[in-house]
């Protein structure tokens, strides 16, 4: 039995249990397997139970996936991707509406499994509804909204960007709520009207028809800005990507150079490296074009990931340090180095580096805000090992912070206690140097001038 949905001593039971005992072992491949409908009923399952709605009582295994989805409170949210992914599309590749139209397929070509099929589909819809209710607490204005929010309409898009712009956007997104609500009330209060219609009911009608209609056309856009730009527009935005994808980080005036050539005559016509800018600044998000690490620098992120070249790795993370980063030693003498951002861009950036570098120590959420406020990240360097692989990789690409690299190297090897000294004096100086009265009182407080500093230096 799985508790009121009465199921037969099936194999579907079967792989229902020894799936949910494998998957905790991560053994996997000794799931008994269908085998007519092995990969699909299998995978299914497995991810199924994998869900931390499932996790979180794994005392009540042998009860239905019903009552496993409603004992008690369930307060922890549902992990969505930094990309707004759902949990099926995060962890299955697919959408529920895809597994359960895969399903309901599967069913067709084995009519002798349907209660079992159909009780995986069931399963199925009750993570999609709970997926929707996790979406809608977390944004929490949303909660009082939600019967219009479902009434404009919920598809998988809909949902992944609400996830993602639904605190950015969330004044924009009220407003179009309370148009629908107003709109949708005067329709009520027509529908109740005793009588036949008069010229002012008719007015009304149609006014709140079409008010309903741009309040939809309010919201969808809001969550959806692609769908603002015209055909040329979008064009645009391709192409770049394309030029991203192949050729590594670039600024706008060479992507502009690089894609005139493919354009057409429309779009040759209307782009300019500001018009181009402008699309990355208000349609970037959408086609995964963000900011480089340098000034006026772009780079793609697909799949959560920033496409870097292997021959760029080095001065895209000199650029990134330049801009976001530190080079010191601390008072106990321990060299350090790391990059600080905040917000999904800066996660992606520390994420990438952290990957393609293969080096530090990637710490993310450090400081998590309310109100919407961007959390930060860190990727942080500390052994001498990790520091030197990093400040040789980048020290011939710094254009702000080379002299700090090049006497943390030297302080990592140096023997000799007086030279150490001064090689961490003339790190704390170079960082502090663009502020003349903290780089003054250090002068002071070290007995030397900036001659001294100037000789550190030229020692390098």
């Amino acid at each position: 039995m799985i508790g009121s949905w009465v199921i037969p001593k099936s194999r579907l039971g079967l792989v229902f249990d020894v799936v949910w005992a494998s998957s905790l072992l991560n053994e996997m491949e000794d799931v008994p397997r269908f085998e007519s409908i092995s990969k699909e009923m299998t995978e299914v399952c497995g991810e199924l139970l994998r869900h931390p709605l499932y996790a979180k009582y794994p005392d009540v295994v042998a009860k239905s996936v019903k009552e496993m989805l409603g004992v008690g409170d369930y307060e922890t949210p549902i992990p969505f991707g930094h990309e707004g992914e759902g949990w099926f599309e995060l962890h299955m590749g697919r959408s529920a509406n895809e597994v359960v139209r895969s399903l309901r397929k599967a069913r067709r070509q084995h009519k002798d499994m349907k209660e079992d099929i159909d009780i995986v589909i069931r399963s199925v819809r009750k993570l999609k509804k709970e997926e929707v209710e996790a979406t809608l607490k977390s944004l929490g204005w949303a909660l009082e909204h939600q019967i219009t929010i479902r009434n404009m309409g919920l598809s998988d898009k809909m949902l992944k960007n609400l996830r993602l712009r639904g605190i950015e956007r969330k004044d924009v997104l009220l407003r179009a709520c309370g148009r629908w609500e107003r709109a949708d009330s005067l329709l009520k209060t027509l529908e109740e009207h005793e009588g036949g219609w008069g010229e002012d009911e008719q007015k009304k009608w149609v006014w709140a028809m079409d008010e309903r209609t741009s309040a939809k056309k309010s919201w969808t856009s809001a969550l959806n800005p692609r769908d603002m730009l015209n055909k040329s527009e979008q064009e645009c935005m391709s192409l770049a990507m394309d030029e991203l994808r192949d050729k590594g980080a670039m600024d706008a005036a060479t992507i502009l150079d690089n894609i005139l050539d493919k354009s057409s005559g429309n779009l040759k016509r209307m782009l300019t490296t500001r018009r181009l800018g402008l699309l990355f600044k208000m349609y970037g998000d959408e086609y995964g074009v963000m900011k480089g690490a340098r000034k006026g620098q772009y780079i793609l992120k697909e799949k959560g990931e920033l496409v870097l070249k292997e021959d760029e790795a080095w001065p895209y993370a000199a650029g990134f340090l330049d801009a976001d980063g530190y080079i010191s030693i601390t008072g106990r003498g321990e060299p350090r180095a790391g990059f600080i951002a905040t917000g999904d861009r800066g996660r992606a950036h520390c994420e990438a580096l952290h990957k393609t570098l293969g080096c530090g120590v990637l710490q993310l959420d450090q400081k998590v805000y309310k109100d919407g406020q961007r959390s930060q990240h860190r990727l942080q360097f500390y052994s001498k090992d990790d520091m030197r692989k990093l400040l040789v990789g980048i020290q011939p690409h710094l254009r702000l912070k080379g002299m700090q690299a090049k006497a943390v190297l030297a302080f990592i090897d140096e023997s000799d206690p007086l030279r150490k000294q001064n090689l961490k004096r003339l790190v704390q100086y170079e960082n502090w140097s663009d502020n003349e009265s903290k780089s003054q009182k250090m002068l002071t407080d070290w007995g030397v001038n900036i001659d001294t500093v100037a000789k550190w230096r030229d020692e390098l």
